[in-house]
This record gives C-alpha cells, sequence and structure tokens, in this order.
C-alpha cells in the first residue's frame, strides 16, 4: 500500500478552512492534517465531518493549537480533548509538542500523554527545533530536538524543518527513531541555525528525496504531511498556491517512489 500524502492546513492558516480544504481536493493530496487554532471550525466534529463529506479527502492527522485554541483550555488538556475527537473521528493520529524546557517531559509523559494514548489514537510526540524565529510556527523550544531525546517517549513525528533548524541530520534521525516513528511533516530548509522554515520541499538544502526513499524502503505505515508556511506557496495568489501545492505533491510521491 502507498503512503499517503497529505497537507497540514497550518501550511495556509490566512486562508479559511473552507477554501484550503477546497486547494487540497483539488491538487489530489490523500488526505488532510488539520492545525487546530483559534477558530471553531478546527475543533467542531460536525463541520470537519462535513468538509470530508464535500471534498472527499480523508483527515488523517489532528494538530492541537500552538497556543490556546477554541476551547480555552491549557495544552495538557487540550492534547486528551483532542485525542477523544480523534478517536470519535476515526482519525489515526494526533501530533503532540512535548512541554517546554522547565517542565519535566516525564511527569507530562506519566500524564497527559498517557491519558491522550488511552483513548485509542496514536499520539505522536514531534520533535523541536532547538530555536526558532517569531510567527505561526514560532514558539521557542530548546529540548526534545535531538532524536536520542524522543528514544523514550514511544510513538514519533519527525519535522524535518525542525531538525534542519537543529543542525541535525534527518537521515541519521530516521535511522534512530524509526521503530517509533507513525508521522512525518516534510518540508525543507537552508540549514541556518535557528531558523525553522518550512519551505517547499526541494527549494533547499535538506536531502528530501533520500529521506523519503528510505521511508519507503522502512515499511513505513505513516502519511506523509506537507507542513509549509504559506508564503513560499505564492500566497495570496491562488493559481500561484494551486501550482505549488501539486508541485510539492509530485516530489513528495516521487521521492516515495525512489525517482
Amino acid at each position: 500500500m502507498a503512503i499517503p500524502v497529505i497537507f497540514s492546513t497550518g501550511s495556509l492558516y490566512p486562508f479559511g478552512l473552507e477554501r484550503v480544504y477546497r486547494w487540497i481536493s483539488e491538487a489530489g493530496y490523500d488526505g488532510v492534517e488539520i492545525m487546530m487554532d483559534e477558530r471553531w471550525d478546527t475543533h467542531q466534529e460536525d463541520y470537519l465531518g462535513g468538509l470530508i463529506e464535500r471534498h472527499g479527502v480523508p483527515i488523517l492527522a489532528l494538530h492541537p493549537p500552538l497556543r490556546r485554541g477554541a476551547w480555552g483550555l491549557g495544552p495538557e488538556e487540550t492534547l486528551v480533548r483532542v485525542a477523544k475527537l480523534a478517536r470519535r473521528m476515526e482519525v489515526p493520529v494526533v501530533v503532540a509538542h512535548p512541554p517546554p524546557p522547565g517542565r519535566p517531559l516525564e511527569r507530562w509523559k506519566a500524564g497527559p500523554l498517557r491519558e491522550a494514548r488511552e483513548q485509542g489514537v496514536t499520539v505522536a510526540v514531534e520533535n523541536m527545533p532547538r530555536s526558532q524565529a517569531g510567527g505561526v510556527f514560532g514558539i521557542r523550544r530548546r529540548s526534545c530536538y535531538l532524536p536520542e531525546h524522543l528514544a523514550g517517549v514511544g510513538d514519533v513525528t519527525l519535522d524535518t524543518s525542525h531538525a534542519g533548524a537543529s543542525k541535525v541530520d534527518i537521515l541519521r534521525a530516521h535511522t534512530v527513531l524509526a521503530a517509533q516513528l507513525r508521522h512525518l511533516h516534510l518540508s525543507d530548509s537552508n540549514l541556518e541555525s535557528g531558523r525553522d522554515e518550512h519551505r517547499l520541499p526541494g527549494k533547499g538544502r535538506l536531502p528530501l528525496k533520500p529521506l523519503l526513499s528510505a521511508l519507503a524502503a522502512s515499511g513505513y505505515t505513516g502519511a506523509v504531511s506537507l507542513e509549509l508556511k504559506p508564503w513560499p506557496l505564492g500566497t495570496p495568489d491562488a493559481g500561484t498556491i494551486m501550482e505549488r501545492m501539486r508541485a510539492a505533491l509530485r516530489f513528495t510521491r516521487e521521492g516515495l517512489e525512489g525517482r
């Protein structure tokens, strides 16, 4: 079975969710990752189910809000509630950010992470950039950036831009994390320390095609999710956005096919 290539709605966060979902369908992606934020549209089961029905594309991952979302809850309670939503909607993966430095990782693992996983969905802890600039992806982290930091957390998400910002070799990270890897955030980077760039694949310096080839050869059973920034996609021009979404999809499928 081919590895699904999906698209994160966070890549085009300045636009409405309905329009982004339609673009994902028209571009030919296999699924959607919902980046939840302060808008109720990203949280409500009936509305999300309607998007699936209208556009014929499944939701294959939920990403909890980077900041306080529409529920107005703290990150730990939000994670558990997102896992419950994923279970009800039969979404297979929830992406989890680890707690920031200064908050005990072991306590988080034994508390909200364990409770979220008890809901019966995969909760995949994401590697974070060593440091990063401001913006929607701009929550600073100085821990959980090396693959070894994630060795004891169970299922993981590998984010290639976060690795690039941390000067982490993504091929080595894949080797270290392959047995735990359940989700992949794909984007490129110019490998400038501290810059979490989320560039278009093939427009940076990361060895993304070798990574995708290794992923396909490893028996990976998760999805590859394009998590980009709006400006490399050509925002606000809709025609450019569609052209670049399709190019990113082609690049990813070629890499998975070893081309």
